[in-house]
């Protein structure tokens, strides 16, 4: 009996304490005050369940009526863009979406977290059209009809940018012939091979095949140690050096808050008042929490060009001449059809005129030009087009890559797509 009534007691207390648990996490707080404020709750009604029940009904109430009085009239939704919106775990969209979505930012400026108040000066809010076609591509054509297929991460799948404007549909309105990508954020030069290979089947015989990389992501230094008189410490992405057991607390305990945005967005729509309002707040919040504990400053460099603020992702490798090596394409179906191999620069690169920088000799693009050449593939050094021009559009008041964001616009996009429209036109 007693064993009995120790079980039931276990059952319902565990109970009220996942009832009150979801029933907080829907205020779009951060996870650790989600659980201190249900610890709290159940401590102060620890012998009294009915109180337990009535509160999580408020609460429920409550952010059913502050939803329904303040969040009628949102007007946007969760997602700052449509990356976040329409990803898959498959590195591909969701297919055959047709949506427009507002960014009230781009991704330098989510980065920063509110660590410098310059962030503000940076903000460019635009509509973003988002496309994508059958196969989970940023396509308004099919991939079996295009004689230009361009192959990369988000730079070419235009993350940041509405679809007139992303590389494939630029190519296509310059030479006026249908140009498709197999592009998705975040992938890697192995998978840009997988890709293409998967493809080959309903791709044209006599399409031309681009590969693009990325300098920000696509390259390691060989010697993969990152401190020799410490293997303790590890660089992060975005911050730099962080003790092993700081950078693990950390990317784990993002981890879990990303995994509360997967349960509200399945539970929430994503223009709910909470969603909108409070969940941006809470990861700011835990960003700055987290920086203090490291004493991390923010990732994000500002300086004025021009007359504006311009944000730019730290990068200290810019002017290394580390030993970096990338995955080198080793399919032979797929080597028999890739034509031409382009560098893309990271955006301090093209402004380091602006920062007093010299531009060393590029051990990257420098390694992708040997390595490539061995398998009589041409590469192209992007950077070279774009530095140049950099004077004539900041003339006008015009930037080559957004200012809030780590990626080109419509201006760098057309004058990168310009440049593989010669080399299509004259491969030689």
């Amino acid at each position: 009996m007693v064993r009995y009534l120790k079980m039931k007691k276990l059952v319902i207390n565990t109970f009220l304490f996942i009832l009150t648990f979801v029933s907080i996490t829907l205020l779009a707080l951060p996870i650790i005050i989600d659980l201190i404020f249900t610890l709290f709750i159940l401590y102060i009604f620890k012998k009294n369940i009915p109180s337990v029940l009535i509160f999580n009904l408020l609460i429920i109430s409550m952010i059913f009526i502050i939803n329904m009085s303040f969040g009628k009239n949102e007007k946007y939704g969760y997602f700052f863009r449509g990356h976040e919106k329409y990803t898959t775990k498959n590195k591909i969209y969701q297919k055959n979406v047709n949506d427009i979505i507002f960014m009230p930012h781009g991704d330098i400026y989510y980065k920063d977290g509110g660590l410098n108040k310059k962030r503000e000066l940076i903000k460019e809010p635009r509509k973003q059209i988002f496309i994508t076609d059958s196969h989970g591509y940023r396509n308004d054509i099919k991939i079996e009809d295009a004689k230009i297929i361009l192959v990369g991460d988000s730079f070419i799948s235009g993350t940041g940018t509405s679809h007139p404007h992303i590389p494939s549909s630029t190519l296509n309105k310059i030479l006026n012939i249908a140009v498709a990508s197999l592009s998705f954020s975040g992938l890697d030069p192995i998978d840009y091979e997988k890709i293409i290979k998967k493809y080959l089947p309903i791709i044209k015989k006599d399409a031309k095949i681009y590969v693009f990389y990325f300098e920000g992501n696509d390259f390691r230094v060989k010697n993969n140690k990152i401190n020799d008189n410490n293997q303790n410490q590890i660089k992060s992405q975005e911050f730099q050096y962080l003790s092993l057991v700081k950078y693990k607390i950390r990317s784990g305990y993002e981890r879990l808050e990303r995994n509360k945005d997967k349960f509200l967005l399945k539970i929430l729509p994503d223009k709910n008042y909470f969603l909108r309002n409070i969940r941006q707040k809470s990861h700011s919040l835990i960003r700055k929490f987290f920086s203090n504990m490291d004493d991390a400053e923010s990732p994000i460099i500002y300086n004025k060009i021009k007359n504006k603020f311009v944000g730019f992702f730290y990068n200290d490798n810019f002017n290394s001449n580390e030993n970096y090596i990338s995955y080198i394409f080793k399919d032979k179906e797929v080597l028999k059809r890739v034509n031409g191999i382009f560098f893309i620069p990271i955006k301090l690169r093209i402004y380091s005129d602006y920062f007093g920088l010299t531009e060393d000799d590029n051990p990257k693009f420098q390694y992708l030009i040997d390595e490539y050449a061995k398998l009589k593939i041409p590469t192209y050094n992007l950077s070279k087009k774009m530095k140049p021009i950099v004077s004539k559009y900041l003339h006008n008041n015009e930037y080559l890559y957004w200012r809030d964001d780590t990626h080109w616009n419509r201006y760098g996009i057309y004058e990168s797509m310009n440049f593989v429209s010669s080399i299509f036109k004259n491969p030689n």
